[in-house]
């Protein structure tokens, strides 16, 4: 043998190596999390049983059988036109309470601040 083909074939053994190194670590970790993650999966199984037995989904399901497809007004004409063409219509409007709604309470009162520390 040549100096090129033992090199080869120290090359090939040392990357086996490395592999077989890699995937014995992954085996480790995956062990290892299902020691100390696995309650994680568990909650989440126990969660998706209580939705299915909730019928959530399908609630929600049937309520949106019952609307109808949404229409859209016209397109406008004009690029001018076409800033806020949705904002006229009341279905499409971000605001549900009003423009100028205002809280219920307010952070100064609620953690006993004098006023003029809020800004």
């Amino acid at each position: 043998m040549t100096d090129e083909e033992k090199s080869k074939i120290r090359h090939q053994v040392q990357r086996e190596a490395v592999v077989r190194e890699a995937v014995i670590n992954e085996i480790k970790i995956v062990k290892r999390w299902e020691d100390e993650w696995s309650f994680l999966a568990e909650k989440y199984k126990h969660l998706e049983e209580e939705i299915a037995k909730a019928n959530v989904f399908t609630k929600c399901k049937e309520k949106e059988e019952g609307r109808g497809p949404v229409t859209f007004p016209k397109y406008p004409v004009t690029t001018a036109k076409e800033i806020g063409w949705l904002a006229n219509d009341s279905r499409f409007r971000l605001e549900k309470f009003g423009q100028y709604a205002r809280p219920i309470h307010s952070l100064h009162k609620e953690f006993e601040w004098p006023i003029e520390g809020c800004p």
